[in-house]
């Protein structure tokens, strides 16, 4: 658990730094870790673990779970009357942490074999985001034609396929290449979980609503995991890689679902807040696979 308390402690400071000073815009440091330093932990992060097919079963046993339970989350914002909340109520629970989280946390864990589970299902996590998951943030905000150019937009999704084709072709970057992406990478990781405690600093409880917080808390802890179960059954997955991905299922809110937040007019705040609450109540969680 230190692995998971070492990552709290940049939340931290990000939170205290826009306490401290109130000038700090969150905004920017979204634009720069979105278009200028998630590709490198993207092309990273892909090119770090050979495509096998052991590796491939595991993030598509992923992928078909996180639509499944789209079904049943869907059901569950019909509840709420705003559409931007009708959004993040179906769309953030399905979002979860894989990366600056799911990937310690598996390898401290699960070992190697945890670890390239979980960076396969992260890569998984990111064509969702950055293709069906950026659509319907963007949709909040923007018709379907300015949606569609902001998907087009964002480079991860670029720099994801050009990386997978890379690495199913057999290409390997040098030594000093992947240390130079490693460094865009880990700086990509400290913005987002720092982007995410300023946010948290501007929250105000008041302004947060709490049914919207009681159904997104159900779609994440309850409907995607209960859906999850069943669909990694059905695939028939081998212990180790079934508790990786289930435990890759209830990891908290992303922080890029702050990042796609701010940069769509999404009430970022109320995000912020939402993975603040699904983080803390996930050290639980977390306690039960140690």
């Amino acid at each position: 658990m230190l692995t998971v308390f070492g990552i709290y402690l940049f939340i931290v400071i990000g939170f205290f730094a826009k306490k401290i000073f109130k000038e700090i815009d969150g905004k920017t440091l979204v634009i720069l870790s979105t278009y200028f330093l998630q590709p490198f932990l993207t092309l990273w992060g892909i090119m770090l673990i050979p495509i096998n097919y052991d590796l491939i079963i595991s993030p598509v046993a992923y992928i078909v779970a996180v639509f499944a339970a789209l079904i049943f989350t869907f059901l569950f914002s019909v509840f709420l009357t705003d559409k931007k909340e009708k959004i993040i109520a179906f769309l953030t629970p399905l979002i979860g942490n894989t990366g600056n989280l799911g990937i310690p946390l598996s390898y401290a864990l699960f070992g190697e074999v945890g670890a390239a589970i979980a960076t396969m299902i992260n890569l998984a996590n990111i064509f969702f985001i950055y293709s069906f998951g950026i659509f319907f943030f963007a949709k909040g905000e923007y018709s379907f034609k300015k949606a569609l150019k902001k998907i087009i937009k964002i480079p991860v999704l670029w720099f994801g396929i050009l990386a997978l084709g890379l690495n199913v072709s057999g290409v390997e970057f040098s030594e000093e290449v992947m240390k130079i992406l490693q460094m865009g990478a880990f700086a990509s990781i400290v913005v987002q979980l720092l982007i995410f405690g300023i946010y948290v600093a501007d929250i105000k409880i008041k302004e947060v609503g709490f049914k919207l917080t009681f159904i997104v808390l159900i779609n994440k802890f309850l409907v995607f995991p209960f859906v999850a179960f069943f669909v990694l059954k059905f695939f028939n997955l081998k212990p180790i890689f079934f508790k990786t991905v289930l435990l890759e299922v209830l990891t908290p809110l992303a922080v890029t679902n702050v990042n796609l937040a701010a940069l769509f007019n999404l009430y970022p705040q109320k995000v912020a807040y939402l993975v603040i609450v699904t983080s803390i109540l996930f050290i639980g969680v977390a306690l039960v696979f140690i």
